[in-house]
């Protein structure tokens, strides 16, 4: 069996042309994010975004990245923040999947922007509590990672894998 392209032709370039990005884009993207399973549909991931047209709240977000993915980020099209409720809406509970969840509608966001001929750029380099502070995110959330995302223009990178016996077990850890 094949693996869909969307995923064989993944991969987190550090360069972005100069093409802008449309809110309709983001709206497709950030609609197929919301479509990923999650814990008992609490779908506690949030994102907040800028459009490098839009410059004063980009650079909110570019700030909160360290020094070296400023230097490479500042190109991208776009820069999202990806958030986490920390609990569950129905029992104020630890949700001690909302990291997990928003991994997967990580994973769709990413699938598709790959669809449509888009790249992204997932980072940890960033100051939660800058992005706190500049993006007025709420108590009862946490900012997990930086996106980066936009269009590229080389050559494809793939990127060594682990072979698949060294990340699957078969009944028992080997």
């Amino acid at each position: 069996m094949k693996i869909i392209p969307e995923i064989t032709n993944r991969f987190s370039p550090t360069t972005f042309t100069e093409q802008e990005l449309s809110e309709e884009q983001l709206t497709t993207l950030f609609t197929a994010a919301g479509k990923a399973a999650s814990s008992y549909n609490e779908q506690p991931w949030r994102f907040v975004y800028a459009l490098k047209q839009d410059s004063e709240a980009f650079k909110n977000i570019l700030e909160c990245l360290v020094e070296g993915n400023q230097e490479w980020a500042k190109n991208a099209a776009a820069l999202v923040i990806t958030v986490s409720k920390k609990n569950f809406t129905k029992n104020e509970k630890a949700n001690a999947h909302n990291r997990h969840d928003l991994g997967l509608a990580v994973g769709n966001l990413c699938a598709q922007a790959t669809a449509m001929g888009l790249h992204l750029h997932q980072m940890g380099g960033f100051s939660a509590e800058k992005a706190i502070n500049n993006l007025n995110i709420p108590e009862g959330f946490e900012p997990v990672t930086v996106i980066a995302l936009g269009y590229y223009d080389g050559d494809f990178v793939e990127t060594p894998r682990k072979p698949i016996d060294e990340i699957v077990f078969k009944g028992k850890w080997k």
